[in-house]
């Protein structure tokens, strides 16, 4: 397949638990993986297209897909399958073919206004144009001893923030990995911003020993603020030190960082909301369970719940137009829903479907995100698109939300 190759490969139907009609974008290839739940990440700013990543004929592709039609239209292709940055951290397939030259989902963000896919290949960051399909290089190497994290575009779509963490210490010295990668105590992370007009410019606005990060993402309505995942030694991503909050906002201008929450219980995932008021978080109560809430800022919490009796694991994203979390999990394993936000929680969740997602969680790679629906809405307020598995292969999914 060519890049500019377009075609069609959508199929329409109702939705079987609420009636809303769900379009499956894909049909054909291995893995179909949108970016992940972060604001402003998949979606043009008009709700017209939706980039992703698919991984199909033994390369990787960025896609744009018309999302009321379904056509398709390859942007990108990369020479290999699976991404290094994932590799590095122990979360990759081990297969033929899988030699660290694709791409993963996780690793594209879009600027909605100028229709500009950010992606991460090797240790390059570059752009593609959906409307031109022109590409350029924004940083031609971040170096051998760093992994990427996921881009995100500021709300001015002048800078691309990412996050920096070391590489594996056995692959960069070439040497067979026996050790995963979170055994190692003296990771470094290092959070910089890439110009997206493609002057090479790069600018270190944070850096921490015994950590890395692999999520931050721009306030929506204010380019100095940016949230980060803090991860600690020596569980990283899955639980960090036990002490220190995951969550941070980092003031790119002056770079002074804080904690969101004072106390340690571990965020699993975050999100602005679209008017930048607040983060959505999630994460698991000691005892079992998930809490949820929103929190300002400064640090004020404004509505947050508990619930021991949630088994389930998911993401979550902010709604566009209503006050509410849109999850894949959590209280679910197998549908999208509401989780309404705008009145006090009481001891049970106010939820409402959405659609079935139905994805066989870990199906294709226990551990990675692969099967993940990881929910993202449109600014619009018309659509959510989704991922999910099944027979050992993902698609990509939108679900007609509009009023």
């Amino acid at each position: 397949m060519n890049v500019g190759h377009t075609w069609n490969e959508a199929v329409a139907y109702a939705d079987p638990l609420t009636g809303r009609l769900v379009r499956r974008l894909t049909s054909a290839g291995r893995i179909n993986m949108t970016p992940t739940y972060h604001t402003h990440s998949g979606f043009t700013a008009d709700g017209e297209f939706l980039a992703f990543v698919s991984v199909r004929e033994g390369a990787t592709y960025v896609l744009k897909a018309h999302v009321e039609t379904g056509e398709l239209t390859a942007l990108w292709r990369a020479p290999g399958v699976g991404d290094r940055s994932y590799l590095h951290r122990s979360m990759e397939q081990a297969g033929p073919g899988w030699d660290g030259r694709g791409i993963c989902g996780n690793r594209l963000c879009l600027a909605p206004r100028s229709g500009q896919a950010v992606f991460t290949c090797e240790r390059t960051l570059r752009v593609v144009d959906l409307r031109t399909q022109a590409e350029r290089v924004l940083l031609a190497d971040c170096g051998e001893e760093w992994i990427f994290g996921a881009p995100a575009v500021d709300p001015e779509e002048q800078w691309v923030a990412l996050a920096l963490s070391s590489a594996h210490p056995q692959m960069l010295a070439g040497e067979p990995v026996t050790r995963d990668y979170r055994s190692y105590p003296d990771h470094r992370l290092r959070l910089v911003r890439v110009a997206l007009d493609g002057s090479g410019r790069m600018e270190t606005v944070f850096e921490h020993e015994g950590a890395g990060s692999a999520h931050c993402a721009f306030c929506p309505t204010d380019p100095d603020l940016l949230y980060f995942d803090l991860d600690m030694a020596p569980q990283y991503w899955c639980g960090g030190d036990g002490v220190t909050p995951r969550v941070w906002l980092l003031h790119v201008g002056s770079g002074r960082a804080h904690p969101l929450r004072g106390e340690p219980l571990f965020q699993v995932h975050t999100a602005w909301l679209w008017d930048g008021s607040a983060l959505a978080y999630h994460g698991f109560l000691p005892g079992g369970g998930v809490y949820l809430g929103l929190t300002q800022p400064d640090g004020v919490t404004i509505w947050e719940g508990k619930y021991p009796q949630a088994r389930a694991y998911g993401h979550l994203t902010p709604d566009r137009t209503r006050p509410a979390l849109i999850l894949d999990g959590d209280f679910s394993p197998d549908t999208l829903q509401w989780l309404v936000t705008d009145g006090p929680p009481g001891p049970e969740p106010e939820l409402e479907p959405i659609c079935r997602h139905d994805t066989e969680w870990d199906s294709i790679q226990p551990g990675s995100q692969y099967t993940h629906p990881h929910p993202l809405a449109d600014p619009t307020g018309q659509w959510v698109a989704f991922n999910a598995a099944r027979d050992g292969r993902q698609d990509v999914y939108v679900v007609s939300v509009a009023p």
